[in-house]
This record gives C-alpha cells, structure tokens and sequence, in this order.
C-alpha cells in the first residue's frame, strides 16, 4: 500500500512530523528519503542536535530520556520546536525486540533440558579418498625435514637425541659500553674521561697522556704535534715517549697499553712494538728427572738401613750413600765412631739387664762405668770440643737415648721379678 509522502514544512518540526508519519505507515524507504533531505538541508549544528536526540531516545529508558531532553528543551531555546517534535508522545514507548534464536525450537526447551554436546554429521560421500587429495606446494619440503630428523633412528635405533647446541654467548656483556681509557704517561694510572676533552686537544695540538693530577703537579707529557695529525701519529709519538723515560727490556708496558686501547688502536700498537722491539728469549725447558730414589735404603759405605740422599743432590751419582755418609752433608764427627757405638748399645744392654737381674749392685756400678766410658766418648767425637753446635746436638741425643734405654731395661727388670716371684718390687730410678 502507497502512502502520500508528506512534504515538510518550514520549520523542522513539520520535518520531523513528516518522518514520523511515514514510519507509523511502515513506508521506510520514503522516510529514509525524507531523513537524506532533511541532512542535506540541515547545518551542522542542527544535524548535531538531531543525531544527540536520537542517540538519547535509542540507549535511555522512557524516563530518564524525557528528562534529558526536557534539560536540552531549557538549555537550547534555538532548537526548542526540534526538541518538541522528538519528543514521544503518550502511549508511545521504546521497544527492543528479543533477539531471534539460530536454530528453531531451542527457545521451547527448558534450560536445565538442553544438553551441552552437539552432533555432528559428515555425509560420506563428500569425503576425498587421501590418495586423490591435493597435495600443497610445502608439503615436499616438510616431508623432506621429518626424514631428515627420523634418518639416525633408523640407522642405529635406541640412540638419544644429541643435546642442543647452547649459545654460550654472552650478548648482555657485548651490550655494555666500554668505558675504560688510557693510562696516564706519568703515574701509569687510569684517566679520567674529561682528560681526553682538554684545550689542547681542542685546538688540534694532540693529547698529553697526562691525568688531571700530573697536568697541575707539572709533569712531563707527550709533545705537541702539529695541527692534522692523525691517529696513528699520536699513539707512535705515545708508545716513543714510553720506550724514552720508561725501562722497556721487554714488552709488558706496550702490552699493557694494547689491553687499555680501542679496537682502533690496537692494530697501530701491534705494528709498531713488532717493528721496533725484540720479542723476549723463550725460557729455558727445565727437563724432569726421570731418576728417581727410594726414600729409604741400604747405605753402600756404612751397610746400614738409613735415609737415603737423592741421587740429583749426591756427590756421586753412583753410589746410595746416606745423610752422614755423604760428604756434603757430613759435619766434624766422626761417623765410624757413632756407628760402632750404636751397634754396640743393644749388646751393652742386654748383659747389663742380666747383670741386674742377678746382683743390683753390680748393675749399677756397670751403669756408671758406662756413664763414664759414654762421657769420655764425646768429646772425641765431636773433635772440635763443645764449641761446634753440631757436636753439641749429638752429645744431647746420646744423652737422651741412654736416658730412653735406662729406662727400657728398669721395665724389663721389673717384668722379670713379677713373672718370677708373683711379687713386685720396688726400685728406684737413677738420676
């Protein structure tokens, strides 16, 4: 059915009334029309306040968008016949529709009915056989990689995986800045970063080498060069005047000045210190010993079981000579003498220790003649008299060991009296 479409009158309320009668006839195609006309003719600031009027009567409730427009019908006087033509008249009311369910039937079944699993069905005959498929452009390539990765386990099955190779590189300290500078010609300490920005390096003389404390103190720096020079000109003047005021028998200190340099540099210092410096004489290989000595054996010139001199340390090479035998480390003694004296103890004692079992009083008149023979003794042993401290040390271990064996054969004596008589006696120890 066709409706007249209304015209709009002069003002924008019969505009608006004209658009409002064609929606109520359900012509939209004429109200959109209308609606098109009515934006063209409009300004922007009408068309702004229609578009505020619809946006308010769209997404406000009935109350709270007569209200809001009753405050723009008092704000806005310009625009109160708009406003009024807007405004829903009584019984008319804003309606949204429920929305429309996909699928028919689902808005009759309870919710607590509906089931979560949803059937799916695959018609047969539009399945493609795998063989008849097509077959993408990677496919070969990725075919390709899988038996490349799957080759080792068919060679040798059971074999592990290598372990992945680790990028043991450190990018965190390849971001830092370098920051370390020269050394000061002078001091040979670090400088300070300002120390490169001085006048005279402004004003194309060169750089000292100096640190802020030698430059005020008034030390010697490196001469001036003149205006131009380039980099290879300052480090050759630089490595010059510390090969003239600093020892330079080898190349630690132009080492040193290679490690505190930059990458621009150190092709300059390399060059330089391998044309004008000697490298330093290899040092010599100390061969190892392949001879090698127990620490203990049998002594060839005295015969007995004694410490050993190492065969690098002994006087001849040929021969095991003990510490006393071997004459670089013999003292004024008279070795033959101390090994008669020692083979002879245990003999001494063990008559001694009989002698005392059988009459006390003859073993100790034996003991002290053996006081006396032993005190005789030293003094020819030493040979130089109590003033050589070698002579000395012996006769205090010969002391000490008649002390030790005294006192071994006193035990063994009592020993003997408890298995002998059951009863223990007692007796007193010489001092």
């Amino acid at each position: 059915m066709n409706h007249p479409i209304p015209q709009p009158g002069p003002s924008w309320g019969d505009s608006i009334d004209a658009i409002r009668t064609l929606v109520q006839a359900q012509d939209l195609r004429a109200a959109k029309q209308q609606l098109r006309q009515l934006q063209t003719s409009a300004d922007d600031a009408t068309w702004a306040m229609i578009v505020e009027i619809a946006n308010t009567l769209r997404f406000k409730t009935h109350p709270i968008a007569v209200t809001k427009l009753r405050k723009l019908w008092r704000d806005n006087e310009q625009y109160r016949p708009l406003i009024e033509a807007c405004v829903p008249k009584a019984g008319e009311h804003q309606h949204i529709p429920e929305p429309a369910h996909p699928y028919p039937g689902i808005a009759d079944e309870a919710p607590g009915n509906r089931s979560g699993k949803v059937d799916q069905r695959v018609d047969p005959n539009k399945r493609v056989d795998p063989s008849q498929r097509v077959r993408t452009p990677n496919t070969k390539v990725i075919d390709d990689y899988e038996k490349t990765l799957a080759r080792d386990e068919r060679d040798d099955p059971g074999t592990p995986r290598p372990k992945p190779i680790t990028d043991r590189h450190d990018y965190d300290f390849d971001a830092l800045t370098h920051v370390a500078t020269t050394l000061c010609v002078s001091c040979r300490l670090e400088r300070a970063a300002i120390d490169r920005h001085t006048d005279r390096v402004q004003a194309g003389r060169g750089d000292d080498g100096l640190c802020g404390e030698c430059r005020s103190l008034g030390r010697l720096g490196l001469p001036e060069l003149p205006p131009g020079h380039s980099l290879a000109d300052q480090t050759h003047a630089r490595l010059e005047f510390l090969a003239e005021h600093f020892p330079t028998q080898g190349r630690g200190i132009f080492r040193q000045e290679w490690r505190y340099a930059d990458r621009h540099v150190r092709p300059i210092v390399s060059a330089w210190v391998k044309a004008h410096t000697n490298p330093a004489p290899e040092p010599e290989v100390i061969r190892q010993r392949n001879e090698s000595t127990d620490l203990n054996g049998w002594c060839e010139n005295c015969g007995d079981y004694r410490q050993l001199v190492p065969t690098h340390a002994s006087s001849d090479r040929g021969k095991k000579l003990c510490f006393d035998c071997e004459p670089r480390y013999r003292s004024g003694i008279n070795i033959e003498a101390r090994h008669s004296m020692y083979a002879a103890g245990p003999a001494r004692e063990t008559q001694r220790s009989l002698a005392g079992i059988s009459n006390p009083m003859s073993a100790k008149v034996a003991g002290n003649q053996e006081e006396s023979r032993q005190s005789a003794l030293l003094p020819s042993i030493g040979g130089q008299g109590v003033s050589d401290p070698a002579a000395e040390y012996r006769k205090r271990m010969v002391e000490s060991a008649r002390e030790k064996a005294r006192a071994a054969a006193q035990e063994r004596r009592r020993a003997m009296g408890r298995q002998s008589t059951g009863v223990s006696r007692t007796r007193s120890v010489r001092r």
